[in-house]
């Protein structure tokens, strides 16, 4: 529906002096001159002549005057009515494919009735808006919120009249479709069964993802019931094919979960693929759930730190503490002035990951001493205190000079360096880091040597410096860090104290060892996943860096990938990467534990680059198939719809038809010169044509 309305920017009675200006043409042109008063048509011709020119002027004159149109369009939108059809696994899991054929087919009917009845239909569902047909009922997870909040989006401003969800009330993702207001109207369908399966099903395994080899680890699995009340199962633990540990579990109750530890041998280095499996019963209504997998990395020892110290602090209980509070280190302390002949022994044949030297060089211990544990050690981390030689120890690191002549100190906080490469805090930790209480630092000169760089400045009262507090650099392949401070362990029991927890504290420390203690990748062909655990879902990505002799990185060279399974099989796969995507996809890989080897021909040199990675499955669909129609009646009560049970579909239809199917009509308003009228034109040219054919049918011209 289109409305147009004719306005002026200038008065509009400049309309009539356009009129004047075409009558008097006319009359100049037809009435008044002598050389047509004798002419050969008659009076009528000649009046119909002159009207030509009288409209075909004015016309002229008032596009001169700059008339403009106001045009208004209405469109009219029909209600739309959205399908928001479950189409997870638990769906199919309680329906063989002649019902679910049948649920499609009814789905259908009564999108085709409503539709005759003048609304518009669309289908949605957890993966995307799709046909209906194209529904599988294979989506590994449901969050029915989620879908409802999807289209509160997708439908902004749109003509929404109600949804219609089409579900068993079973969700796992997201939170409960009840806790969130809708603005539309929300009728349920029932699907599923709402009676309790007998079943039995691994709930959930508990365990660690790192264990050390030669030891013994947990292995916790949460096994639940329905209907096995008084009966024993037998739960085993299979590893590469093999059953390595086995148990009796009895269900006390019904409906409860029972714990099973395990404690198994981590024997074998590497990725450890462990299914946790309870034997099916013959009474059990699905025994998909009956599995639970770990991935398990075995690794050959933890990194091993030593920590040297001249004598007794508080700041070593510190930085122990926090070392030792991730499993990944172990670490051994030195204190010199306790026992220098022991330690020495104990030391001497090991090599260390890093060395922390608290307060050494110091005063009374030879530099010689130190160069020993120098050598021993991948990084180096040197805490300075009032014991500090500061001489020495500007001779033996890498990253800084410090000059301090009269042994002065100051009192200085900390903040982050937000610049920094190496790793990042995140902001809340920063805020926490921020909050720590002054410490002594010697005061004088400092001067950064090659191509260190601070991680933590010192701060004077409220005033950020530039001078730094944690300094740390490479040279030759090995990394140092120095700290200009004494009295750290304030700072985590400030924030004990504040918190309950040292968080910040503890991962600043542990980041820096593993900084220190980490050996820089400089190979010149690498390719990796972009994390090691990936869903069966979705694909497995790999990145991909290749470097020429000078390190700059190269494009447009043929990658070999060939990728092993657990049972040995192999697919290969080629790609070439560009500037713009280094990355290569691949999809539909199933559960469990690949290697990977890549190779690439760069100037007549074969590099290569392998790994491991894992494809979880989820089964979480498979953990319950009991239907929750008691939330789908809430969601409908709650949003003013109503519910309706699988077999009463027909049902829906009748009270959607009851409704007024209301229109929602959108207007569009456009101001335009009244030259985009294409109707003008053609006006014109006729006024021109008719007068011009007249004139010369009659003998003129």
């Amino acid at each position: 529906m289109q409305q147009i309305h004719f306005l002026f920017d200038n008065s509009p009675w400049l309309v009539i002096p356009c009129l004047v200006v075409g009558a008097l043409y006319a009359m100049l042109l037809y009435i008044k001159s002598k050389r047509f008063k004798n002419s050969i048509w008659g009076k009528r011709v000649n009046y119909t002549l002159s009207a030509l020119r009288f409209f075909l002027v004015s016309l002229l004159c008032l596009l001169l005057v700059g008339p403009f149109i106001k045009q208004i369009k209405n469109t009219l939108e029909k209600p739309v009515v959205v399908f928001a059809i479950d189409n997870s696994a638990s769906i199919a899991a309680i329906a063989d494919s002649s019902a679910l054929h049948q649920l499609k087919s009814s789905v259908r009917e009564i999108g085709e009735e409503i539709q005759e009845k003048g609304y518009l239909l669309d289908y949605r569902s957890f993966e995307s808006p799709e046909a209906l047909d194209s529904i599988d009922f294979d989506f590994v997870s449901s969050d029915i919120n989620g879908l409802l909040r999807e289209i509160i989006s997708d439908y902004e401003g749109r003509n929404l009249s109600s949804v219609v969800l089409f579900s068993d009330g079973i969700y796992n993702r997201g939170i409960s479709p009840t806790y969130n207001p809708y603005r539309f109207t929300i009728n349920t369908i029932g699907l599923g069964d709402t009676v309790p399966k007998q079943d039995i099903n691994v709930k959930t395994l508990y365990y660690n993802k790192i264990a050390y080899q030669g030891n013994k680890f947990p292995l916790v699995a949460e096994i639940a019931n329905t209907g096995f009340e008084g009966q024993t199962v037998e739960v085993t633990v299979n590893n590469q094919g093999k059953a390595i540990a086995s148990k009796q579990l009895k269900f006390n109750e019904n409906k409860g979960v029972n714990s099973l530890e395990f404690l198994l041998d981590a024997d074998k280095e590497g990725m450890q693929h462990y299914i946790v499996q309870v034997k099916p019963q013959d009474t059990e209504f699905t025994a998909q759930n009956n599995n639970g997998h770990a991935y398990i990395e075995i690794i050959e020892g933890k990194e091993k730190i030593l920590l040297i110290a001249q004598a007794p602090h508080p700041d070593i209980k510190a930085i122990k503490s926090a070392v030792e509070s991730n499993k990944n280190y172990e670490l051994k302390l030195v204190v010199l002035s306790v026992d220098e002949t022991a330690n020495r022994k104990d030391i001497n044949d090991e090599k260390y990951d890093l060395v922390i030297f608290h307060q050494l060089p110091g005063k009374g211990v030879s530099s010689a001493l130190v160069n020993e544990y120098l050598e021993k050690a991948k990084g180096r981390w040197f805490v300075v205190g009032s014991q500090t030689d500061l001489l020495a120890l500007s001779q033996l690191n890498d990253v800084i000079t410090i000059n301090n002549t009269n042994n002065d100190t100051d009192e200085v906080s900390a903040f982050f360096n937000r610049d920094f490469g190496g790793f990042q805090l995140d902001n809340e930790n920063q805020s926490t880091m921020e909050e720590y209480l002054p410490l002594t630092v010697p005061f004088g000169k400092l001067e950064l040597k090659n191509r260190a760089e601070a991680l933590l400045y010192q701060k004077v009262g409220n005033v950020n410096t530039s001078k730094p507090l944690l300094v740390v650099g490479e040279e030759e392949g090995k990394k140092t860090a120095v700290l200009l401070a004494e009295g750290i362990w304030q700072w985590r029991l400030q924030e004990y104290a504040k918190y309950e927890n040292t968080l910040t504290f503890d991962g600043l420390v542990t980041k820096l060892a593993q900084y220190l203690s980490a050996k820089e990748d400089k190979r010149r062909f690498k390719v990796y996943p972009v994390k090691n655990e990936f869903e069966d879902s979705e694909p497995v990505v790999f990145e991909t860096e290749i470097y020429n002799d000078i390190y700059e990185q190269v494009f447009g060279v043929k990658i070999d990938l060939i990728i092993t399974d657990e049972e040995g099989k192999k697919k290969n796969f080629s790609y070439i990467t560009n500037e713009n995507n280094t990355r290569y996809r691949i999809s539909n890989l199933s559960e469990g534990i690949y290697q990977y080897n890549a190779s690439v021909n760069l100037e007549g040199q074969t590099l290569t680059s392998g790994g491991e990675f894992t494809v979880r499955s989820l089964q979480i669909e498979a953990l319950d198939l009991t239907a929750n129609h008691n939330m789908l009646r809430q969601l409908a009560e709650e949003s003013g719809g109503l519910f309706f049970q699988q077999d009463d579909m027909d049902a829906l239809s009748d009270e959607l038809g009851n409704q007024e199917v209301k229109e929602k009509i959108y207007t569009n308003e456009a101001y335009l010169p009244i030259i985009n009228l294409k109707w003008l034109f053609f006006v014109l040219m006729l006024l021109v044509t008719v007068e011009w054919g007249i004139r010369k049918y009659l003998g003129s011209y």
